[in-house]
């Protein structure tokens, strides 16, 4: 395969980056456009009629315009957290985001004026039929907030308060740095780079970049705290306001899943997850630990494991799309062939990875660093993924292609499936066929055990922080004995993370509270899919599809429904799921016993 540039092209979005002379006319024209949608907003009458399908569809594409600014702004200060001018066009297109948050309060307020018979006609129209999910969730919605006024006012503060907290957490995460000392030199390491340190095949590097990244965070834990801390009080007081009675009302309406649908899955995930013990004690021996840490958890279980260069990370990738779905593995052939992902491995760059799309140019954009591991080709398979359904709805109406959480990682959860997978039936040997089957339960872990943590750290956050902020201390002890109660004290007691809730970025997203059950739901989720795929065959690539373009518009549970035939607020379905998850243990842990006693 020829030689694929590691960076991506956002000069094809908005030439000159955070200097693009188009990209400041592209946010003038926004602004026009708030000012028109204001002006027909204010003459709408009571009563839907064609005036009003003309606003809706105005907003429809504004929404549009501003998501396509807004996410190319996350780009450049992904790309390069130096960028003075990226942050100050964030701060700039927060205020436009206000303005525009301010406007569609207002529509929906005219919303819930409209008689429900009249309603119903303004839905029929075939213009908007495609969008009736979205409006009536609007309309829905709005009636359970605040009146227009105090709503319009929280979002003109949160532009300066809730959403700055989180820009100043991005800030303070993307200037940190550590001086590093491997094989007798020194580098000098952003966050990102110090995480995958702890993917090494050597002991001492994990254990020496764990060390570095505690101490680096806890530099800066007093100021994550209050980031976290005032973040959790404006949305406690916002949803006291609203006589919303529990913290995680905003996450589930977000994610278009009910409470049932929540407390089924963590049902099942709580009284199964134990099961991966076996694992991690399995793994642990063959690391040669007495007890798992947390910085061994996803280190290889061989020194000689495969690296891949980012060429052949590409082509195995879309070898194996290729087998699922020929139009999958093009489309991935595309996102390589137009530079539509950065992967370079380079100081600078912020932490994590993302995929993100532009609704007006119809392209996506994956950010990552990719560091040769078999990890880091799961990964760049789980973003195609995303930017695959992404594509998938390109055609359809905004407002019908804004899909929860929950079912966005539900199409990057299959992708990565389909790698892993595929790599477990065609191992060579038995040593290739252990790490790969560690991949499997690590995720497997991940979703079930430190997913599950960070979700009981949140809601125990969120009870205690209703008395007022939390200490760094508290926050520490309420951060281990989450990880505790999730790893079912399968690691070692002095070796967890307590500085988990200042390092990880979920935390500080203003954007999507408990941004972590989605990630379950997604994995479970997919799991499920994955299973229908099988037993099915390649007749079962046009039903993906299918579901894939449902999930704008329409709940989890319906979704589900009517794709799969299952009832997510019952258990049967997440204990297939899981037990899909568990079938690996046994296999890894009868070749962790062959090799240890050799």
């Amino acid at each position: 395969m020829q030689k694929l540039e590691q960076t991506w092209d956002l000069a094809s979005l908005f030439e000159g980056g955070s200097k693009s002379k188009a990209l400041k006319e592209s946010m003038q024209e926004i602004e026009a456009s708030l000012d028109t949608c204001q002006k027909s907003i204010d003459s709408l009458g009571d009563q839907p009629n064609a005036a009003w399908k003309k606003t809706i569809i105005a907003m429809q594409a504004l929404d549009a315009n501003l998501s396509e600014v807004c996410n190319f702004a996350e780009c450049l200060e992904a790309q390069d957290t130096a960028d003075s001018l990226a942050t100050q066009l964030t701060g700039i297109l927060d205020g436009l985001r206000a303005r525009n948050q301010s406007l569609g309060v207002q529509l929906e307020t005219r919303f819930l004026q409209a008689d429900d018979a009249a309603w119903e006609s303004l839905l029929s129209d075939s213009e908007l039929a495609p969008i009736a999910f979205s409006l009536s969730d609007q309309r829905d919605l709005a009636g359970r907030k605040m009146d227009p006024e105090k709503e319009m006012l929280t979002g003109e503060l949160a532009k300066d308060g809730y959403h700055a907290w989180g820009r100043l957490y991005d800030k303070l995460a993307g200037s940190l740095r550590v001086d590093f000392q491997e094989n007798g030199s020194s580098e000098t390491l952003s966050m990102g780079q110090l995480h995958n340190k702890m993917e090494s095949v050597h002991a001492g590097i994990r254990r020496s970049a764990f060390e570095k990244l505690e101490e680096a965070w806890s530099s800066v834990a007093d100021l994550s705290a209050m980031a976290l801390n005032n973040q959790a009080g404006f949305r406690l007081t916002t949803y006291k306001k609203r006589n919303w009675d529990s913290v995680l009302y905003e996450p589930l309406r977000m994610n278009r899943m009910s409470r049932e649908t929540l407390e089924a899955m963590w049902g099942v995930v709580a009284d199964k997850s134990a099961e991966l013990v076996p694992y991690i004690e399995a793994k642990a021996s063959l690391l040669g630990q007495s007890k798992m840490t947390w910085y061994d958890k996803s280190a290889p279980v061989s020194s000689d494991e495969k690296s891949y260069s980012y060429e052949e990370a590409a082509q195995y990738i879309m070898e194996q799309f290729g087998k699922f779905s020929q139009p999958l593995a093009d489309f991935a052939r595309q996102a390589f062939d137009k530079r539509w992902i950065e992967v370079e491995d380079r100081q600078g760059k912020g932490a994590g990875g993302f995929c993100t799309d532009f609704p007006d140019s119809q392209e996506t954009r994956i950010f990552m660093t990719f560091g040769g591991t078999f990890g880091g080709v799961s990964t760049l398979a789980h973003e195609l993924g995303h930017a695959h359904h992404t594509w998938i709805l390109r055609k359809k109406p905004f407002w019908a292609t804004e899909y929860p959480m929950t079912l966005a990682e539900t199409a990057s959860t299959f992708c990565e499936t389909l790698i892993t997978d595929s790599a477990l039936k065609s191992a060579s040997n038995d040593e290739e066929k252990l790490n790969l089957l560690d991949k499997k339960l690590d995720e497997a872990a991940t979703m079930m055990m430190n997913l599950r943590s960070r979700f009981l750290f949140e809601t125990s956050f969120f009870a205690e922080r209703e008395s007022g902020p939390l200490t760094v201390d508290r926050l520490n002890e309420l951060m281990k004995n989450a990880q505790v109660t999730a790893y079912a004290g399968a690691l070692d007691d002095h070796a967890y993370h307590p500085l988990f809730w200042a390092s990880k970025l979920h935390f500080y997203i203003t954007s999507y509270p408990f941004y972590n059950f989605p990630y379950v739901f997604g994995f479970l989720f997919s799991n499920g899919i994955y299973d229908r795929a099988i037993q099915e065959g390649p007749s079962f690539s046009k039903k993906y599809v299918a579901l894939l373009e449902d999930t704008g518009s329409m709940t989890c549970e319906d979704l589900a429904k009517k794709h799969l035939g299952v009832d997510l607020i019952k258990p049967d379905f997440w204990e297939a799921s899981v037990e899909r998850a568990l079938q690996h243990v046994d296999p890894f842990v009868k070749l962790a016993r062959a090799r240890t006693t050799v």
